[in-house]
Formats: structure tokens, C-alpha cells, sequence
């Protein structure tokens, strides 16, 4: 059992006590007092109780000097004084001890406190170096996710067809730009410009209402392509709008099969319109020439004395124009529907131009009014051309019927052919009634008929159909007219020469 501090001081109060008496008794010289001095030297009590004990020591051999020895023999003090000294010399070196000790104390202490901060560093540190590396693999399969998708992202708007994937800011400066009409817009791959391009998105108002948070879609047009414009905006952390996306897309070919369908829808309309309008017209054109017929017949049944020869043949050329009417009403209609569907083509044959006309004539002569001349003239050179006959017929026949159909019974109508190298050149005059000024600007169209016309048998599709074969031939016609003094029409129409052809050849 350990002795506490105060049984401590009490023994070395009685080993003082007991030396003092050994020395008054036993005369050793004082040298009993180094036993103190070695207990003082290795007491571990308070450093108080060292000093009582030092001075109890010190009182004692002092007193038990005085009462062994004279006072007044100095030398008999240089004994005690040596005595004194070694308590004292205990008492000091049991001070440095126990700050040495102290010092030692805190020195464990502070590496006790020491080595438990290191522990809990080193716990700490290894709990943070275990969330780092955490945080960095996290961070790794971030970075590779985002690498992925910014690879993706660049995939896509790389590959993306037929238009631009961009970002801009809100100076309206391109941060990116990629997609499969990069280099059509001006453009380069992640460009950064936005001056001196096609693509001028800083020229578009309605975009800054994307930075305003607004869904912005369009139609633009760039070099005279359709696109399609939507952005986006791109809000930051903050929600603040900085950048907008904007995909731009081209649907020019969208908007043309859109376009052509709609013309090919309003083109079926207005073909079923006009087909609805040709039936109701022929049939009210029907009556005329067969009510004409009708009575021609009747009236011949009746004529069959040799004195009325001269009535018949005016009956016969009514028929004979009655029944042209019918054709002429029959081919217009059939023409108009090739035409409008797109189903006529051009076929170049071999045709003498001369012998051509000369065979037309003797066809379109039996439909003539009695009296009437068609007086024909041929200029330039004789030869074989490549055109369409059938065309070239049909255009003569709706100008030369115009023409006697529109001329007085009497009048004469000239017809003349001019042939030169690669162009033949028509022109139809007549004595009739003329065209309107202020009408002529139509007289082109479907159906238009003129105002001084109503009295005078016709479709109004004559002429319409007559310059769209001249078309088809890659020709032009044009006219000159007189109210009452009459017309002239001239068609110039390209040919392929033979002999030019076989000297090429």
C-alpha cells in the first residue's frame, strides 16, 4: 500500500528527530545528517514539505551544535555549516528532480496528446483520403460519362442531316456549330463567327425571346433553301440565361413536294373544274351543229329536183362545217386533258414543209364558207424538216378556223409559210372582226371569248390550246388587231434542217 503525502513528511520529521538525538547522544559529527539529505534528495512529496523538512534539518543541527560546542570557536562551526549544506544541496537537487520529473511529465503528456491527435489524424486522414479517393473515382466515372456523352452530343450534332445544331450567347456569337449543312450555311465545325456568313441568326429578332425563356419556332429562308428554326434556352446554375440552342433544319424539299402537291391538288381542282365546265359548254355547243345537220338533211330529202343542185352544196358545206365543229369541239376537249395531265409529248418526224401545207389546205378548204379564199404562199428554202405534225396541224387548223369562222363568207384570208435555216415562220391574216384593245391582253386564256364574239360559233379554247403546242415546239406567237379590219397572227416555231442534219452527220 502506497504512503500518502503527509505519512511522508511525518516519517521525515521523526528520522530528523532521530538523527538529531543519535548526534546529541552519539557525537558522530554530523555526518548522520546525509541520511536526511538522501531522503530529502529522493522525497516525492509536496516540494513544500521539503522545505520544512530542509529547515527542520537545518534547526536541528544548528541546535544540537550550540548545545554540544562553544559559540564563540569558529572552527567548530565549519562542521555544522557542511552539515547544513547537505540538506540544503538535497533540497535543491530534489527541486531540479522534480522539474525534471514535471518536465518529463509533460513532455509524455504532450506526446501522449501528441500521439492521440496523431491517432486522430491519421483516423481523420484516412477517412478523408478514403472519401477522396471516393470523390476521385466518382469524379473519374463523371468525367468518362461526361466525355461520353460530349462525344455523343458531338455524334449527333455531327451526323445531324439536312441542318445545324448551334448554341449561342447573348452577344447572338456562335459557341458551336456542327451538323450535315455546316459548310452550306459558311460555317465550320465548333465555329465561333458569326459575321460574313449565311447563316445571319443576329438578323432575327424573334430569337432574343428565347433568352427572355420562351420556345422560339420558325421558318426561315437562307439561299433561297426553307428551314425550319427552333431554339431553346440553356439556364445555368443560377437560372440565369446566358445561351440558347438553336436547330435549324432544312425542309426545302419538304416544302416543295408540300408546294407541288398543293398546285397538283389546285392544278386536279381547276382540271376538274374546267372538264365540269367543258361538258356543260359542249353540250350547249352540241345543239348547234347537229340541230344544223338535222335540218340540212331534211331539207335535202326534200330538194330533189337537178334545179336545186346549188342549194344542195350550200346544204352540204353546212354539214360538212356543222360536222368540223363537232371534231374541232371533240379534239379541243381530248387536247385540253393531255395537256392539263401532262401526257402530250413531242414526236419529231421527217416532214417536207411545202407538201405539208398543200395537204392541209385541201383539208381545211372543205370547211371554208362558200365565197372565201385562202390564198397560201411558201418563201425560203425547200426541204425536209424534223417537227410534229400532228402539233404543227393542230395549231393551223385552230388559226385558220378562228380566221374563217371570224371573216365575212366573201373575204379572203392569206396563209404563208417562210422556211429558213432552223425556223419556220406562220402568219394567218384575216378580214374579220377584229380583237377588242382592251381585251386582247386575254384572249389567250381558257374559255375567253370576246365581247363582239357572242354571235359567232366557239369553244374560247382555240387559241389557249394553239399557243401551248407552240410552246411544246419551243416556239412564240403573236398578233396584231383591228376592231372590224382584222387580225394577224404569227407563230414562229423552231425546226431541225435534214440536209444540215446529214451534212453534220
Amino acid at each position: 500500500m502506497q504512503v500518502n503525502r503527509f505519512d511522508r513528511l511525518g516519517v521525515g520529521l521523526i528520522l530528523v528527530l532521530g538523527i538529531f538525538f543519535l548526534e546529541y547522544f552519539g557525537h558522530l559529527g554530523n555526518i548522520s545528517y546525509l541520511i536526511v539529505a538522501l531522503y530529502l534528495l529522493r522525497y516525492t512529496g509536496a516540494f513544500r514539505h521539503v522545505i520544512y523538512l530542509g529547515v527542520i534539518s537545518t534547526i536541528a543541527i544548528l541546535t544540537g551544535h550550540f548545545i554540544t560546542h562553544n559559540s564563540s570557536d569558529f572552527n567548530s562551526l565549519i562542521n555544522p555549516l557542511l552539515s547544513l549544506s547537505l540538506p540544503w544541496l538535497a533540497v535543491y537537487a530534489n527541486s531540479r528532480f522534480k522539474k525534471y520529473d514535471k518536465d518529463q511529465m509533460v513532455k509524455r503528456e504532450l506526446i501522449q496528446s501528441l500521439t492521440i491527435q496523431k491517432d486522430d489524424a491519421l483516423k481523420k486522414l484516412e477517412s478523408v483520403s478514403g472519401n477522396l479517393l471516393r470523390q476521385v473515382d466518382e469524379k473519374r466515372l463523371i468525367e468518362k460519362e461526361l466525355v461520353k456523352r460530349k462525344t455523343l452530343q458531338e455524334a449527333m450534332a455531327h451526323n445531324f442531316p439536312d441542318g445545324v445544331i448551334c448554341v449561342l450567347n447573348t452577344d447572338m456569337k456562335f459557341i458551336l456549330a456542327d451538323g450535315g449543312e455546316i459548310k452550306e450555311l459558311g460555317l465550320a465545325r465548333n465555329s465561333k463567327k458569326s459575321e460574313n456568313t449565311a447563316l445571319n441568326l443576329a438578323g432575327i429578332p424573334e430569337l432574343q425571346n428565347a433568352f427572355k425563356g420562351e420556345q422560339v419556332s420558325m421558318e426561315i429562308k437562307i439561299n433561297n433553301k426553307s428551314y425550319t428554326l427552333n431554339a431553346v434556352p440553356i439556364p445555368d446554375t443560377n437560372r440565369v440565361i446566358n445561351e440558347v440552342l438553336v436547330v435549324i433544319r432544312n425542309i426545302t424539299d419538304q416544302k416543295n413536294l408540300e408546294n407541288n402537291l398543293i398546285k397538283a391538288l389546285e392544278r386536279e381542282k381547276e382540271l376538274n373544274a374546267l372538264k365540269s365546265q367543258f361538258v356543260t359548254m359542249a353540250s350547249h355547243k352540241f345543239r348547234t351543229p347537229l340541230s344544223t345537220i338535222l335540218s340540212s338533211v331534211f331539207l335535202l330529202e326534200n330538194y330533189t329536183d337537178a334545179d336545186y343542185e346549188l342549194e344542195k352544196t350550200a346544204f352540204f358545206d353546212k354539214i360538212k362545217r356543222s360536222v368540223h365543229n363537232l371534231t374541232a369541239l371533240l379534239n379541243d376537249y381530248l387536247s385540253l386533258g393531255k395537256l392539263e395531265e401532262g401526257k402530250l409529248k413531242v414526236t419529231y418526224t421527217e416532214t417536207n414543209v411545202k407538201a405539208f401545207f398543200d395537204e392541209f389546205l385541201q383539208e381545211i378548204g372543205s370547211i371554208k364558207k362558200v365565197k372565201q379564199k385562202i390564198h397560201f404562199t411558201h418563201d425560203g428554202i425547200d426541204c425536209t424538216v424534223m417537227t410534229d405534225k400532228f402539233l404543227l396541224k393542230n395549231i393551223l387548223t385552230n388559226l385558220l378556223s378562228n380566221a374563217i369562222e371570224y371573216s365575212p363568207h366573201d373575204a379572203e384570208i392569206q396563209l404563208s409559210a417562210e422556211l429558213k435555216k432552223d425556223t419556220l415562220k406562220i402568219r394567218v391574216t384575216d378580214q374579220g372582226i377584229g380583237i377588242p384593245e382592251n381585251e386582247q391582253h386575254q384572249i389567250f386564256k381558257r374559255f375567253y371569248r370576246g365581247q363582239n364574239a357572242n354571235n359567232v360559233e366557239g369553244t374560247g379554247l382555240g387559241l389557249n390550246i394553239a399557243k401551248k403546242y407552240i410552246r411544246l415546239l419551243k416556239g412564240t406567237i403573236e398578233f396584231t388587231s383591228q376592231l372590224n379590219k382584222g387580225t394577224t397572227f404569227i407563230a414562229i416555231i423552231p425546226v431541225m434542217n435534214i440536209n444540215v442534219l446529214e451534212k453534220q452527220a
